[in-house]
């Protein structure tokens, strides 16, 4: 927990963050999602990312109508600086990440 903030309780299992590589209109694009269950804003995992990586960063919605969780979208192919910058900061194991990379 977090100092000066109240533990949070979630109920349900636990779903790994979803880490997933796509290509649009000709430019690749790294999405980030799931979070939310393991208590880490997308927010804060934006901004971090941004300056880190120098990239465009973006938090979305995730489509569906009562759909509360976000995506973090990077520019570029950054799957291996996703994954050390979630072991490294906040001790995501790697078996707690699915990775999902289009060639």
């Amino acid at each position: 927990s977090v100092e000066g903030e109240a533990p949070q309780i979630r109920k349900g299992s636990l779903k790994p963050i979803c880490v997933e590589m796509k290509r649009a209109a000709g430019h690749n694009k790294t999405h980030i999602s799931g979070l939310e269950g393991f208590i880490i804003s997308p927010d804060a995992v934006a901004q971090a990312l941004k300056i880190k990586l120098g990239c465009t960063t973006a938090v979305l919605k995730l489509p569906g109508n009562n759909v509360k969780e976000q995506e973090v979208l990077l520019q570029g192919h950054c799957v291996q600086e996703v994954v050390d910058y979630l072991r490294d900061v906040y001790c995501i194991d790697k078996k707690w990440l699915d990775l999902k990379l289009k060639k």
